[in-house]
């Protein structure tokens, strides 16, 4: 796992090896950051996780309608 200008990592690997959660303890290191997921229901569960961690004011979920905070979960297909 290596960063391009240390700003950007790609955590690649087979289904259930716990990527999400590596990635999203290493995102919430940072002040701040954007999380895309591939399903909507991986997005807020991961989403409903950050809020508890940081708060409410400085998280979103996108689905058009939201304003953009400090983290951001989002689904991409």
């Amino acid at each position: 796992m290596s960063g391009v200008g240390g700003n950007l990592v790609a955590i690649l690997g087979p289904t259930n090896t716990g990527k999400t959660h590596l990635a999203f303890d290493r995102l919430m290191a940072y002040r701040s950051g954007i999380f895309g997921f591939p399903l909507r229901l991986l997005a807020r569960e991961n989403y409903d996780k950050a809020v508890k961690r940081v708060g409410i004011n400085n998280v979103a979920l996108i689905t058009g309608e939201e304003k953009f905070k400090n983290y951001i979960c989002f689904c991409i297909s």
